[in-house]
């Protein structure tokens, strides 16, 4: 077995009962998980929330702004914000074994949970046995009522370790349940393969039947063992070492799961929402896609390589840093973090590694974050998708954008008003705003004029050389009103920080004279920068190397070329690359979409309401492209940090 790392480290198997089984055959097929060469890290933070928990085991939202968190010795408290509230929301201390991988080790919530007050735990109990209980709220909704519990199921177990832990309700509103092997070294007795137990399965379970009488809960319909099959009623998919997190994609309703593994490899299980149930995953006929052993188990146990098994999607070896037993987490589906929408995330509890990976057609790319977390235990997300890891010192962190992320928007002339993006997806605007008179002639700006870190919004009167701004995204009167003295009525409007203060201010762009004029301000009068840069083209503003600092570009859409200044000042193109086909009508924008600090280029096509955005300045296809708003001409693409 795995040598012991820490004798209290959750999850981590105990110290070598028995020796390493000999792997039956050499599997050559590639790892799944690597990437050569690696990706860049994906450009993600962890933002601290808050301290004080003690070995949090999962982290789960009730349908409103709090969330849940789950100790290891028995409590449930109740984080707001991030302020950790001092009374448990439930105490099962003195129902709990803890210690070592046992513990209060899961918690869910009912999909009607508003109507209900019901609540589901995962426990050992102080005979070791795996214990999924119901629970209800009491009339103060940050309290549990204690004498309200109901116990679903009791599964003994013969070691102490690999007790799964994980409680989910999945899209068709019925609750899954995952019950590891029962522990010891390398499955001895291949429970995860035998249908007399509930070990080593993921089950599915109707609680929405029986709710007043024994067992409190029913078999769904669709459970793909139910009948005179062998394997009990309860079982969803079979063949798990230790399935310690899993979770459902709330947008697609996929299900993935993390599987502990032994010495050599982690994996993480992928089932399609479609998916029928039954499926075997492996262990221990496999560790990952690596033969491991068939002694003890059933003459039906397909042998290694078999398509009757189902592979890991991802998985990852056990390497010199201490990776030693992986942390599944969720996908994605939050508005923090555009640029990861869709990614499914997870981590390693030993070495705190945290990746990202993308599914791209039939292949995955994995990013590694920057940061790590060391000893961590679990993923969770809140009520908006935003997502949270916590770790076994008892820190609680959000995933947040290591540099603020951009996303685009429309300005629409003709009723003068702003739609605008939380997220690169095709679809209709997640937030409108009217600002201004329709039909005014007007032209749109967008930047963080005060300096508080959100871009809002803007217009441009060429007729009176007038910039009306707002601090907030929202209607009404302009907050800011500065008239400039404009080099010509054709002269485009721009904003970008200029100085590198944190506050953008604003410019015009001749394209008479090819020439910038810049403010450091946003004041009345002249501008403070002038130069001549190009020979025509349409002006955009950006930080193209990440020194903190906006400078400008220029696109020609007859040659679809954009050129580059790394200073305000005129002279030779700094950078210059061809993105996009030449003539069009495209229209040009610019914006960090991948949060790395840097801003990228984009465009956007107006005959069919296209966005394409790149990540880097280099020639190639778009890295992002959607449609959103109506194929309109006179739409004005706008980006920014909304």
């Amino acid at each position: 077995m795995r040598k012991l790392l820490l004798i209290s480290l959750l999850l981590v198997p105990l110290a070598a009962l028995a020796p390493r089984e000999v792997p039956l055959v050499s599997n050559t097929e590639p790892l799944l998980f690597t990437t050569t060469p690696p990706p860049p890290p994906h450009p993600v933070a962890l933002r601290r929330v808050l301290s004080g928990l003690e070995r949090p085991t999962s982290i789960v939202h009730a349908g409103d702004g709090r969330l849940f968190i789950t100790e290891q010795g028995g409590l449930i408290r109740i984080v707001e914000g991030s302020r950790l509230r001092a009374e448990p929301f439930l105490d099962v201390r003195s129902l709990v074994t803890s210690g070592g991988e046992q513990g209060l080790l899961g918690l869910a919530f009912h999909p009607r949970y508003a109507q209900n007050g019901l609540f589901f735990v995962d426990y050992t109990n102080h005979t070791g046995a795996v214990t999924v209980a119901r629970y209800r709220v009491s009339a103060d909704p940050n309290r549990a009522d204690p004498g309200s519990a109901r116990v679903l199921l009791t599964v003994p177990k013969p070691f102490g370790n690999h007790n799964g832990g994980q409680l989910a309700f999945g899209p068709n509103g019925y609750l899954y349940a995952g019950i590891g092997d029962g522990g010891g070294g390398g499955d001895p007795m291949c429970l995860a393969q035998q249908g007399t137990t509930l070990l080593g399965k993921i089950l599915r379970l109707d609680v929405n039947a029986n709710t007043d009488s024994p067992p409190f809960y029913g078999i769904p319909p669709g459970n793909p063992f139910q009948g005179s099959h062998p394997m009990p009623d309860e079982v969803w998919a079979f063949g798990l070492r230790n399935p310690w997190r899993f979770s459902f994609d709330r947008r697609t309703g996929d299900l993935y799961i993390s599987d502990v593994g032994q010495d050599l490899r982690e994996e993480i299980d992928f089932q399609p929402a479609r998916s029928p149930g039954g499926q075997n995953y492996g262990w221990k006929v496999l560790e990952g896609t690596f033969c491991f052993s068939t002694a003890a188990c059933p003459a039906s146990t397909p042998p290694c390589g078999s398509p009757q098994i189902t592979l890991p999607t991802l998985e990852y070896r056990h390497t010199s840093e201490g990776e030693c037993s992986v942390t599944g987490g969720f996908v994605y589906r939050g508005a923090t973090l555009p640029h990861a929408y869709g990614f499914y995330f997870f981590g390693d509890l030993c070495n705190g590694r945290i990746w990202s990976a993308e599914r791209r057609g039939s292949s995955w790319q994995v990013r590694e974050l920057p940061e790590r977390a060391r000893f961590l235990t679990t993923f969770g997300e809140d009520r908006g998708g935003e997502l949270y890891l916590a770790t076994l010192d008892g820190v609680l962190y959000q995933l947040v954008p290591e540099h603020p992320v951009d996303t685009v928007g429309l300005y629409d002339p003709a009723r003068s008003r702003f739609l605008l993006k939380n997220l690169h997806l095709a679809g209709a605007a997640d937030r409108i705003v009217r600002f201004g008179p329709a039909r005014s002639g007007w032209l749109p700006v967008a930047g963080d004029w005060n300096g508080d870190g959100r871009t809002t919004i803007g217009l441009y009167d060429p007729g009176t050389s007038r910039f009306r701004l707002k601090n907030a995204l929202a209607g009404g009167a302009a907050d800011i009103l500065v008239t400039v003295v404009s080099p010509s009525p054709g002269a485009l409007p721009l904003a970008g920080d200029w100085d590198g203060d944190g506050d953008d201010s604003i410019g015009l762009y001749d394209p008479a004279t090819s020439t910038f004029y810049l403010k450091n301000s946003i004041t009345n009068g002249g501008f403070e920068i002038s130069f001549v840069f190009g020979t025509g083209g349409l002006p955009i503003a950006g930080d193209w190397d990440g020194n903190g600092r906006d400078t400008v570009g220029l696109y020609s859409p007859a040659q679809s070329i954009f050129r580059f200044k790394n200073s305000l000042s005129g002279g030779a193109v700094d950078a210059q690359v061809r993105f996009g086909p030449a003539g069009g009508g495209r229209l040009p924008l610019a914006g960090d979409w991948d949060g790395d600090g840097r801003d990228s280029i984009g465009l956007y096509d107006p005959a069919t309401s296209t966005f394409s955005l790149k990540n880097t300045i280099r020639r190639g296809p778009a890295d992002l492209q959607f449609q959103s708003g109506a194929p309109r001409a006179g739409w004005k693409p706008v980006a920014g940090e909304w």
